[in-house]
């Protein structure tokens, strides 16, 4: 009787662990393991389910058996990594997480934990990658290498540092310049859809020792085209997660951590189709020679991400050579403004999610250029701010006496080879306008423009039309919806020639 006692009592304990997080938001001090452990997966049984149904002969089912329910697909996949006391200290962690998500979203998913070595790297299967810890630790070559192949395949890996060890953050920051060399890991700008893909982020609350106060979200990433693909906190979630706080910790307070990973959970659902978009996406070369011309395309490399879209122009262009009449050659290629042959090239893009700045010359060269009669395309990839702000600088730099003015109806950019007069945008940019002072929402495209000398030198499009060319799914993109995207920029390329 006395163990029946005892065995009830935990499971109440546990059912109020997870039923009742408010009741755990008490600090406790760090210890070896700091919430309870996840608790057993329930089994199911009726009394009228004794026997398997018929034909026979069967084995009879014991009324005492459980029947095991249909398991929710696993979402998320926690690599356990060494010592239990560096990566499971918060043991309900995800469980409490996903718990947390079925209730307030009604989003059923389940969990694995698996050291990196039982790992199929396969983003279908497991969409994120969670590991967290307090230790310094280092993968092998073999690891860094399946981690990258991972997350180019459309698969998102978060990192978070448990309780803000600096050893266990500093040795992610190490890692991550060796898995990705290329790219540099940077603070998640304020619109980036994992802070809004559920719930709008704008702050959130840290702990005391973390400082304490309100601030921006402080998630760290590194973008595979438009894909945010690893996630990086230096703050611990995982003890939010498990809905407890730590003394000593720098932590984020337990209700914005749950909804910073239901948002993770959300965005890396909603984006794994994106890595097989980009692996199968390929870059178009026009090698026909018998056409009447060539037309050279020149992509500008600047000090931000500033080929978010790899395929995108490149397809535009493939796009206008087999869907309309004009037989022209395309020589396109990626250089700087301060290349000595940009003068060469009689059209200019230039797109990008973040923030850039051009140096003193690369701004001369613009103004040189377009004064002289070139043209540039500028687009904000998936209409992120930090671009829509750097252009607008760039091109008050080089053109003081101008200013960007809104392309009205008739114009003659949306009469050849299309008319258009009206577009579709995509969800997230008709919620965006909803939102934007003056605009609201609309159905007229919206491209601006720069007129020298009464010839249109400059288009810029805040709202994203890069990633409509590509004809793939991008999720949470503030922009054109494909057909209008690839409309307005055949009609771009053509005017830009024929002007």
């Amino acid at each position: 009787m006395k163990n029946l006692r005892s065995a009830g009592a935990l499971a109440l304990i546990l059912a109020l662990a997870v039923l009742l997080p408010d009741l755990l938001l008490a600090e406790v001090p760090t210890q070896d393991s700091c919430g309870p452990p996840p608790p057993p997966k329930p089994g199911n049984r009726e009394s009228a389910e004794g026997y398997a149904p018929l034909p026979l002969p069967v084995t009879p089912q014991r009324r005492s058996e459980k029947k095991k329910p249909p398991e929710p697909p696993v979402i998320i996949t926690k690599i356990k990594w060494g010592d239990i006391r560096d990566w499971a200290t918060d043991q309900n962690d995800v469980n409490n997480l996903l718990i947390w998500m079925k209730t307030k979203l009604k989003l059923n998913f389940t969990y694995d934990v698996k050291a990196i070595s039982e790992l199929e790297f396969d983003p279908q299967k497991m969409p994120a990658l969670y590991r967290t810890g307090h230790f310094a630790f280092n993968f092998t070559p073999q690891q860094r290498s399946n981690l990258r192949n991972y997350a180019i395949q459309g698969g998102m890996i978060i990192f978070d540092t448990c309780c803000g060890k600096d050893a266990f953050a500093n040795s992610v920051r190490n890692e991550l310049k060796l898995i990705f060399p290329e790219t540099e890991l940077k603070l998640l700008a304020a619109d980036n859809p994992i802070y809004h893909c559920h719930y709008d982020i704008d702050k959130v609350r840290l702990s005391k020792d973390a400082g304490g106060g309100t601030v921006l979200p402080p998630l760290y990433g590194i973008n595979i085209g438009c894909r945010t693909a690893v996630v990086f906190s230096p703050y611990d979630m995982s003890c939010g997660w498990d809905m407890h706080r730590h003394a000593g910790a720098k932590a984020i307070e337990p209700e914005d951590a749950l909804k910073l990973g239901a948002n993770l959970i959300a965005y890396s659902t909603a984006t794994k189709t994106m890595g097989v978009s980009l692996s199968e996406s390929r870059i178009y070369l026009d090698a026909d020679m018998t056409k009447w011309d060539k037309f050279r395309v020149a992509q500008i490399i600047h000090d931000g991400d500033w080929n978010p879209d790899p395929a995108g122009l490149s397809t535009l262009l493939e796009t206008v050579s087999s869907k309309t009449n004009v037989k022209i050659s395309f020589d396109r290629k990626d250089m700087k403004l301060n290349d000595p042959k940009i003068g060469s090239y009689p059209f200019l893009y230039m797109t990008g999610h973040n923030a850039f700045k051009l140096t003193d010359d690369e701004v001369a060269v613009l103004r040189r250029y377009l004064l002289n009669g070139g043209f540039l395309l500028a687009d904000a990839c998936c209409g992120r701010e930090g671009f829509d702000v750097a252009m607008r600088l760039a091109l008050r730099r080089a053109l003081p006496e101008q200013r960007l003015t809104l392309l009205r109806p008739g114009h003659p950019i949306y009469n050849q080879p299309t008319k258009i007069a009206s577009v579709q945008y995509s969800q997230a940019a008709q919620t965006k306008m909803r939102n934007m002072k003056g605009v609201g929402t609309t159905t007229m495209p919206m491209l601006e423009g720069i007129t020298i000398n009464g010839n249109l030198a400059v288009v810029y499009s805040r709202f994203d039309m890069g990633c409509g060319w590509e004809l793939k799914p991008h999720p949470y993109g503030v922009g054109y919806e494909a057909r209008s995207a690839i409309n307005l920029g055949i009609n771009t390329i053509l005017y830009s020639i024929t002007h």
